[in-house]
């Protein structure tokens, strides 16, 4: 029953999402990094994908892409999300105005890639370093953090969000009920993924 339901559940969130900003905040995001401590990094890394609108849209996007296709991509994409989380915070510092626009351009039109890569009009692999630019957004947050809590909120993030990305893909893979459903309601899912990535990038470009 749960797996019949989600492409409702796509739907909901991404209705949600074009009214509301896209843009992600961590359940602690009122806390400076140097004064969160292991439980709130933790906390915050398992909430953030999950409470930011356009992150969530493109990781339910990558499960959908990869159920109706293969899921060899999965574990790559794991791993690019999470390199670029690693990269913000090596870097300990937040890009540049511009640099800052042209990652938040690229989130907002990943989910217009997302969505033309569900049709087949583009190859997967974009979105390996649209994944990359997700984790790294995800992981300015935790500029300055303490290691304790920088790992723990590294092993949020993974927890999180291979949960989504694996488990989830795993159940839809075993039912051919709900793979023949998506199959049937691609075109719109799709349609639906590029109107938001083109109303999130209006946004963006509106400030």
């Amino acid at each position: 029953m749960v797996l019949r339901i989600a492409p409702l559940v796509m739907g909901g969130v991404a209705a949600l999402a074009a009214a509301l900003p896209g843009w992600a905040h961590h359940p602690f995001e009122g806390v400076e990094p140097q004064n969160l401590n292991l439980f709130q990094g933790l906390v915050s890394g398992l909430g953030h994908p999950l409470l930011g609108t356009d992150h969530l849209v493109f990781l339910l996007a990558i499960v959908m892409i990869t159920a109706l296709t293969t899921r060899r991509w999965l574990l790559p994409l794991l791993a690019s999300g999470l390199a670029g989380s690693g990269l913000a915070v090596l870097l300990s510092a937040a890009p540049e105005p511009g640099l800052g626009l042209a990652l938040e351009l690229a989130v907002a039109l990943s989910l217009a890639v997302a969505g033309l890569a569900h049709r087949g009009w583009l190859p997967a692999w974009l979105l390996l370093p649209l994944m990359g630019v997700h984790g790294f957004l995800l992981g300015e947050p935790m500029i300055g953090a303490e290691p304790t809590p920088l790992l723990a909120y590294g092993l949020g993030l993974f927890l999180s969000q291979g949960a989504l990305l694996l488990v989830v893909s795993a159940l839809l893979a075993r039912s051919r009920s709900i793979l023949a459903l998506l199959q049937k309601l691609r075109l719109a899912t799709a349609t639906l993924l590029m109107v938001l990535g083109v109303i999130w990038t209006i946004q963006v470009l509106r400030g």
